[in-house]
């Protein structure tokens, strides 16, 4: 918890491909509980490109913030990661935080090998719209490395004691839809946490590791 008298960390909290705001709503309130000011940012997964989803975390937290925060905490599921990303990489966001601490969960740091394997499917298109494309791995290559103000913890999901996870489609131990390996950046090697993907962001111990780190 952070202590009475203590400045709150800004936490912006970012949804993965085909979710929303809504189900970020419990890990918001679990980070007020422990102190944090938490906000949840939505957006929409299947119409806009990252560079787009990027722009529009720049003006959620600059309509928020009022000017630059010492501090500035993040914490990401899935493809918000890639969106965490696309926003560090901008101008504007030194000028928002003159250091971010970042939470990924399973996030596919270096794109999908399950939606490389599903690139000519059309229903996969239909479904997941742009985000087919941007959770390519050259799409996720392009994004480039988090800025030197940034700390990371990333957090992956996969099965506990074994090389082969919950999907034999995607290579090693994985979470069924993002790979171990998958969530790695360069200099940032990935915390096992085990579990599935799609619930990997309400569960009360990884809610805890995470809050953990954003108090620093």
């Amino acid at each position: 918890m952070v202590e009475a008298g203590v400045s709150r960390l800004p936490v912006v909290v970012i949804h993965g491909a085909l979710r929303s705001q809504a189900g970020l709503w419990p890990i918001v309130w679990f980070l007020r509980r422990q102190g944090f000011d938490a906000r949840a940012f939505g957006y929409a997964t299947r119409r806009e490109r990252l560079a787009q989803h990027g722009e529009r975390l720049e003006g959620f937290i600059a309509g928020w913030l009022k000017g630059q925060v010492p501090g500035l905490g993040i914490l990401t599921h899935s493809m918000g990661g890639l969106v965490a990303r696309a926003y560090l990489a901008r101008p504007g966001a030194q000028a928002q935080s003159r250091r971010q601490r970042v939470v990924m969960l399973a996030p596919p740091n270096q794109g999908a090998a399950l939606a490389a394997r599903m690139r000519g499917f059309r229903p996969f298109h239909w479904l997941y719209g742009a985000a087919a494309e941007e959770l390519q791995p050259e799409r996720a290559a392009g994004l480039g490395a988090p800025p030197a103000s940034a700390e990371l913890l990333i957090l992956a999901g996969g099965r506990h004691g074994s090389e082969v996870g919950y999907s034999r489609r995607i290579p090693g131990n994985n979470d069924g839809l993002v790979g171990v390996a998958e969530t790695a950046l360069p200099g940032v090697t990935p915390e096992f946490v085990g579990g599935v993907h799609s619930t990997l962001q309400w569960r009360p111990t990884v809610l805890r590791r995470a809050a953990e780190f954003l108090a620093g």
